[in-house]
């Protein structure tokens, strides 16, 4: 299995991408969803995982990624999704967010095909388009893929590089307190996490804060 970085290479990766090899594909012409669609091209060949440059890898990325997909064999998996919502692991047909997603060999490249089919959908903002085109190539391909649970990548929800003009988002809204280091710090399971939403929000902040304090010092 071989692990895929999207990034426009303005930022520097998360020192814990350090735990995996990994290719970086990189968008140099500011054209995100043509660079999705290809970027589904190259990881075909390979069982393959594709993230984006903008998230923390939770501590033993590598065997927790593998784990779920001995789990779930042959199965698209999203390690990133809902992230204000306590969900246990499904099988859905949409996907909202592309941080962190398996694909088997082989399908990335027939998804990226029924991609090229679909109608850009200009009433969403760009930042949006690409998720809902792979969702409605999905659907009319008639695949599913897994909502694994817990998330297994924090997404840092800073300014987008990708969409750099998709507009506003609300800070941390596309942040996880369901992501496993925050359980682990608590020491609790994934399905006890719903009587725990306030104390893993709690480790969230603190972490982010940290983050922050972190990224201040590197630009003093």
């Amino acid at each position: 299995m071989k692990y895929y970085i999207r990034t426009t290479l303005e930022r520097e990766l998360d020192e814990s991408y350090n735990q995996i090899d990994y290719t970086l594909i990189v968008d140099k012409e500011s054209k995100p969803i043509d660079n999705f669609v290809q970027s589904l091209y190259q990881i075909s060949e390979d069982d393959a995982v594709l993230l984006e440059d903008d998230l923390i890898l939770c501590k033993n990325f590598d065997e927790r990624i593998h784990n779920a997909i001995q789990e779930y064999p042959n199965r698209i998996i999203n390690f990133f999704q809902a992230p204000w919502f306590y969900q246990l692991t499904k099988e859905d047909g949409r996907i909202s967010y592309n941080q962190c997603t398996f694909y088997p060999k082989g399908i990335a490249q027939v998804i990226a095909k029924e991609m090229e089919q679909v109608p850009r959908i200009e009433k969403y903002p760009k930042s949006r388009q690409y998720s809902l085109i792979e969702y409605q190539a999905m659907q009319n391909l008639g695949l599913t893929l897994i909502q694994y649970r817990p998330a297994l990548v924090q997404h840092l929800d800073m300014k987008s590089l990708l969409f750099p003009h998709s507009g506003a988002v609300i800070k941390g809204m596309r942040r996880c307190p369901f992501f496993i280091d925050y359980l682990d710090e608590l020491g609790i399971s994934y399905e006890e996490a719903k009587d725990y939403q306030k104390e893993l929000r709690n480790c969230m902040a603190r972490h982010f804060s940290e983050i922050e304090k972190r990224l201040e010092n590197d630009n003093v």
